[in-house]
């Protein structure tokens, strides 16, 4: 082999073995994300998430000019005074790691500061915004706007959750409010063995019978071992062997995720004189599965 083409194989061969270029990607990576530079400490280098074919820019808040390690592989770069856009190289390796060296015009040629671009299998940052160490009237206008932003998600969640328990009463409205307790009412735990599913996905690990002067309800915990969230959107409750008991409310809203245990508490209108034996319950997704627990007697 010619001593060039041995070196050329040997520096492309260091140069993925580092272990910089086969790190594992961050964990968090934001559509959009801003740098404050004077809450950044100086000894760390932010990491910001790539991805082949994913068009990525750097915003600063004043002229800057940009170092951008291995430029030639990628495929497309924009510069302008104060931006920078590129979409990373076409053989980007995951959780490989390059350089991008920011130099502001009005710093001493010895200062800049040093952004980690890595590659992400899936995710990407599209936009970063970068605010130098002097904190500008754009940076506390873009943190006041989040603050606000944020401010009003929090009080929407929490209209939502007072409309939530507004609107069912009973038995539900004490579960879903955390103010259920066990000791004021009759009660009758029952195991897995009560629940069939129409997939594997789902399963039962254990439910508490209620009962109370106007109403039955019952609890169970559900976890999901599948690849989806399964939501209840349906339920429905019946005695007798056929007999569907009114007013049914259910909750709370939020899906189970793929791997974790939630609780669902159903409740329909009885008064303390009917009839009831044999209870069946039934909880349905939006799609094919459902979960049934039958034979439940009242305690």
């Amino acid at each position: 082999m010619h001593p060039s083409s041995l070196y050329l194989f040997l520096s492309l061969a260091l140069r993925h073995a580092t272990p910089e270029a086969t790190s594992s990607p961050p964990r968090s990576c934001p559509d959009r994300q801003r740098m404050d530079l004077s809450r950044q400490s100086a000894a760390q280098t932010p990491e910001i998430c790539i991805h082949r074919g994913s068009l990525t820019g750097f915003v600063f808040d004043q002229p800057a000019s940009v170092d951008l390690e291995e430029e030639v592989r990628f495929g497309s770069v924009l510069r302008g005074r104060s931006s920078i856009s590129f979409i990373p190289p076409p053989d980007l390796a995951p959780g490989e790691r390059l350089r991008l060296r920011v130099h502001f015009e009005k710093d001493p040629p010895e200062q800049g500061v040093t952004f980690m671009l890595v590659a992400h299998p899936e995710q990407v940052t599209h936009q970063i915004d970068v605010f130098h160490d002097q904190r500008s009237r754009a940076s506390l206008w873009q943190e006041l706007e989040e603050e606000r932003a944020r401010s009003q998600r929090l009080d929407e969640e929490n209209q939502s959750l007072h409309g939530q328990l507004k609107a069912h009463g009973g038995l539900l409205r004490l579960f879903l409010n955390g103010e259920l307790g066990f000791d004021e009412l009759r009660k009758k735990v029952f195991g897995a063995d009560k629940a069939r599913s129409t997939e594997s996905s789902l399963s039962m690990s254990d439910g508490v019978l209620f009962r109370s002067f106007h109403s039955v309800a019952v609890r169970l915990s559900v976890q999901n071992t599948g690849t989806e969230p399964w939501r209840v959107v349906k339920a429905l409750l019946v005695a007798n062997e056929g007999m569907p008991l009114e007013g049914i409310q259910f909750g709370p809203s939020q899906a189970i995720l793929p791997g974790a245990v939630g609780s669902v508490f159903v409740e329909a209108r009885a008064a303390a004189g009917a009839p009831l034996e044999g209870l069946t319950l039934t909880l349905s997704e939006e799609g094919p599965r459902s979960i049934t627990v039958e034979n439940l007697a009242l305690p």
